[in-house]
């Protein structure tokens, strides 16, 4: 089999000839510090770039995916032709103004660029009409879209994945009103809450509308997502979540599939074992990232619940193993995770996050050879 054969055969709960591997997604690919040692240790000479300044992750490169046996292949959006990235440096740190009119620093000392200010926090439902929304529209998202889908599709090679991250019109709701005022307002203010997620919601559905037209067709997988849990439990009650996002989640998901043949995968961070039969419900067909240290999300149960139901993708312990472990505790990883999700298909190997600063080289190296090694069929 050739990837492309392996992996459709995984997303399809049948039994390839071994377990497919992922790198290089919006939610699965690695930091621009450690894929720059990693460019090292394997002789490469090429400097690394974030391409998620966000999160300083990088898009991996062609000639690392073939080394480490990845079997995806990803589909980005273009740049935007109305907004920049330009960090500006303050006595803080780089502070960064995003095309939704959120506030981003990253002080000196840090990884990342972390939220600062959030445009809405004191908004009414009359201040949205007056918000400054980026456009859907905007024609450099679409910049090599269709002729990178096309190609991979045509070629058959991999398994194509879009991964059209204009984050989420979940997370995004929260950031413009910040992460505290917006989960008391599923309480105290609902109007404003129905208000803002119908707002963000229209604008990703609109982009995805523009995206799927001109490349629906050569996708397999679309990502789609949005944080509902953290480690032991939900961020807000079935209640919540079923008054709130359940709906909507329902109608991008039909709305995708209206317009694309592709899989739709959804991320989510923690425990959500709770939120499983609802996630199929709407048409989930793919969980990432199966956050195995969160409280119900250990990979042999949620196989027995729902492994015919549920694509598993993910599963590699990026909390633990991967930054702190030994070479010899991410084979072991890598193993217990086959033996107890592989069987039958179904089963996509990545961390479970990206793969972040702190974790060894080594430690990617092991969890890719090991999964080609151990995850061929029959498993034993």
């Amino acid at each position: 089999m050739n990837s492309k054969e392996r992996f459709t055969a995984a997303i399809n709960h049948e039994e390839p000839d071994r377990v497919p591997l992922d790198l290089g997604g919006w939610v699965t690919t690695i930091s621009v510090k450690t894929y720059d040692r990693l460019l090292k240790k394997l002789g490469i000479q090429r400097t690394a770039v974030a391409f998620d300044w966000l999160r300083q992750n990088v898009k991996p490169d062609e000639d690392v995916l073939e080394r480490l046996g990845v079997d995806t292949r990803y589909v980005h959006l273009g740049d935007s032709e109305f907004w920049r990235f330009e960090p500006q440096w303050t006595e803080k740190g780089l502070y960064v103004t995003d095309e939704w009119g959120c506030g981003f620093l990253m002080p000196e000392d840090s990884l990342y660029y972390n939220l600062v200010d959030s445009p809405l926090r004191n908004a009414t439902v009359d201040d949205l009409a007056s918000h400054t929304w980026p456009d859907p529209d905007d024609p450099g998202y679409l910049n090599g879209v269709e002729e990178q889908a096309r190609q991979l599709a045509e070629a058959g090679e991999y398994g194509v994945v879009g991964s059209f991250a204009w984050e989420t019109w979940f997370e995004r709701a929260w950031k413009l009103r910040a992460m505290d005022r917006f989960y008391m307002d599923m309480v105290a203010n609902k109007e404003f809450v129905h208000a803002l997620l119908d707002k963000t919601l229209s604008l990703h559905m609109r982009l995805l509308d523009n995206v799927l037209r001109v490349c629906g067709q050569y996708l397999d997988v679309i990502i789609q997502g949005g944080d509902l849990a953290g480690q032991k439990t939900t961020l807000m009650s079935p209640a919540t979540y079923r008054e709130f996002i359940k709906p909507r989640q329902e109608k991008i998901i039909r709305f995708i599939k209206q317009r694309t043949d592709a899989k739709v995968f959804w991320h989510s961070c923690g425990a959500v074992s709770s939120l499983l039969d609802d996630f199929i419900d709407v048409g989930v067909d793919i969980l990432n990232p199966v956050q195995v240290r969160a409280h119900g999300m250990d990979a042999a149960s949620l196989k027995k619940r729902y492994g015919k139901r549920l694509v598993f993708w993910g599963g590699i312990d990026s909390q633990q193993v991967l930054p702190s472990g030994t070479v010899k505790d991410v084979e072991n990883e890598v193993a217990h995770l086959i033996k107890n999700a592989g069987s039958g298909g179904g089963l996509v190997i990545c961390s479970v996050h990206n793969i972040q600063a702190d974790v060894p080289e080594d430690n990617v190296l092991a969890l890719y050879d090991t999964a080609r090694k151990l995850g061929r069929y029959p498993l034993i």
